[in-house]
């Protein structure tokens, strides 16, 4: 999902003037920003990724979650080979 995405779909939501007050930024401020021709400050901004439950990891955090991932993803697949080898449904780990 693009940022833009996010912010519209935020304002789809709550309303332009509600989450302007939800981040702390006047409600011009927010229309300013949303057409590219304003910024709004890192406080406001964390409080618009905390309204969109929006949680930034590192690329060193991402790729250790890649790895999880990749490993449990095999295992799903040998377990569902195993399992349809048998005319069975793969059952979730």
């Amino acid at each position: 999902m693009r940022f833009t995405e996010l912010v519209e779909g935020l304002v789809a939501k709550h309303g332009q003037g509600s989450l302007a007050d939800m981040i702390g930024v006047d409600g011009s401020i927010l229309s300013r920003f949303r057409s590219g021709q304003g910024t709004i400050n890192i406080l406001a901004l964390q409080k618009l990724f905390e309204i969109a439950g929006v949680v930034i990891v590192s690329k060193e955090d991402l790729a250790g979650y890649e790895d999880s991932l990749s490993f449990v993803t095999k295992l799903w697949n040998q377990e569902r080979s195993k399992s349809n080898g048998n005319g069975r449904e793969g059952k979730a780990l």
